[in-house]
């Protein structure tokens, strides 16, 4: 959905948890959480318009699955990384990244993408999240992307059974509302 007026994009958003976390969330809202396996850097992360693939993921993790449906309304500040107008900031923000690594002479946060441990891209976009926000008053709200994840769905084939588009909410406003969806069964 979106709104032509205001350019604004309206998506359903799916978020994997525990029930009781679950109940917690719809209690008291969404709280931002950092993780080395987060590839869009800190945020609330939902699936997009995919409650079976947020099912499944938290049906892998909990012993007592839950998936919250949520309305997210992107706006134009959302770094939305199926558009290609963001790529020449980010070349741009990542040469600023490795000087301030080089300057320090650490080293660079590890990527074990077998392990989907995501340090360098969590890293990476929380500094550019960062950087924005303190020299160039630039809000980033939310960033989006698609993962290609899985298997391949036949020899050859550039699809992949569990490719998604994945939402990194970094301000909570753009949720507007959430509900609990209990059970595979329930996910319309």
């Amino acid at each position: 959905m979106t709104d032509a007026t205001s350019s604004i994009i309206t998506v359903w958003g799916y978020h994997g948890t525990s029930a009781e976390a679950a109940e917690l969330i719809l209690r008291e809202g969404f709280s931002i959480k950092s993780s080395r396996y987060h590839w869009l850097g800190d945020g609330v992360y939902f699936f997009q318009d995919a409650p079976l693939r947020a099912w499944e993921w938290a049906q892998r993790r909990y012993s007592d699955p839950a998936v919250i449906r949520s309305l997210i309304h992107l706006d134009q500040n959302c770094m939305d990384l199926v558009d290609i107008k963001w790529f020449s900031l980010i070349d741009e923000m990542y040469q600023l990244y490795l000087a301030r690594y080089e300057r320090t002479q650490q080293p660079l946060p590890v990527q074990n993408l077998e392990r989907k441990a995501h340090g360098l891209d969590c890293d990476f976009f929380n500094f550019m999240v960062g950087l924005l926000s303190q020299r160039r008053g630039i809000r980033m709200p939310a960033i989006r992307g698609v993962f290609m994840e899985g298997e391949r769905i036949f020899a050859n084939s550039a699809i992949f059974n569990r490719a998604h588009i994945q939402i990194a909410v970094i301000d909570n406003s753009l949720i507007q509302e959430s509900s609990l969806i209990e059970t595979p069964g329930g996910i319309q």
